[in-house]
């Protein structure tokens, strides 16, 4: 049996495809692939994307399947319990919602398990926290000028803070769904943490670094990591996040993930108390109980 997930979207969401599928290969013992073939086609009112994770120590063979599988009717996930059709289709039903379907083998054991969605929910993975942490690393040694940064994170009681606007500002749909999650929330978050740990330092990382500077309160306690234009720098700046003691982090993947896998336990970690403006969402699946919510 091959696990298959489905890629798509910027390095916070393949991640969370990659980590769920990881875990269940890892739980059957079987091999992984991922279906890369969402980067071949530009979508619209979607913000373009590349596919990261080969730059990163993660497993499995990347294939393409063409024409790419669907999101099945209710007819076609009726008959694939009833016959062999492979690939086996999960299909994400609730958003950031933990399904536990998925851990349920196939009918038959011919068919390969082809997951569709985003599965954002740390309960998918939690199981192989210590061998993600391993796997989402950099292949590469970071670049100079990220390693001054980081010589500094290792130096202090850093704390991460992660401003994300672009798209979230500027395009239709993701200000629509996400929105940036305005300055009150900044201000109040690293008032906490300064209150919790007095002589902490912030790095700043953004894609919208010169709104950082103009607004962000508590300058004179802020070093801002300034990105260089490779193609895998947003590889190396999730490695310094996870690098950093402490976390504030925005209604982001990418963000999510510079928390989630950093090495302390004890981390204290600022989080929104709505990732989207869905106010039915339940958030408890995809945000851990012991992050603060503000």
């Amino acid at each position: 049996m091959n696990i298959i997930a489905q890629l798509q979207g910027g390095l916070g969401n393949q991640l969370f495809q990659y980590a769920t599928a990881r875990a269940l290969s890892h739980r059957y013992q079987s091999a992984l692939l991922l279906d890369d073939g969402w980067y071949a086609t530009s979508y619209d009112d979607v913000t373009p994307r590349k596919l990261l994770l080969t730059a990163l120590n993660t497993k499995g063979a990347l294939i393409s399947f063409e024409p790419q599988p669907k999101r099945p009717k209710r007819i076609h996930r009726l008959i694939q319990n009833l016959w062999p059709i492979n690939p086996y289709i999960y299909s994400e039903i609730t958003p950031y919602s933990f399904d536990p379907r998925i851990l349920k083998a196939p009918a038959f054991k011919s068919q390969n398990p082809y997951l569709i969605g985003y599965w954002q929910s740390y309960h998918y993975f939690e199981s192989i926290k210590k061998i993600l942490q391993t796997e989402i690393s950099p292949k590469d040694s970071l670049e100079p000028h990220y390693q001054i940064y980081l010589n500094q994170i290792k130096g202090c009681n850093s704390t991460m803070v992660h401003v994300r606007r672009g798209d979230y500002v500027h395009l239709t749909s993701a200000a629509k769904v996400h929105g940036f999650i305005g300055l009150e929330y900044y201000q109040k978050g690293m008032r906490i943490l300064l209150e919790k740990i007095p002589d902490t330092h912030f790095f700043v990382f953004s894609d919208d670094m010169a709104w950082a500077k103009e607004n962000l309160p508590y300058q004179e306690r802020i070093t801002f990591i300034e990105s260089l234009q490779n193609s895998d720098a947003v590889i190396q700046e999730l490695e310094l996040m996870t690098r950093c003691q402490n976390h504030l982090i925005a209604n982001s993947s990418l963000s999510w993930w510079g928390a989630w896998l950093t090495r302390s336990d004890t981390n204290i970690v600022i989080c929104p108390e709505k990732w989207t403006n869905d106010p039915k969402v339940n958030w408890d699946d995809l945000l851990p109980m012991r992050w603060n919510r503000i």
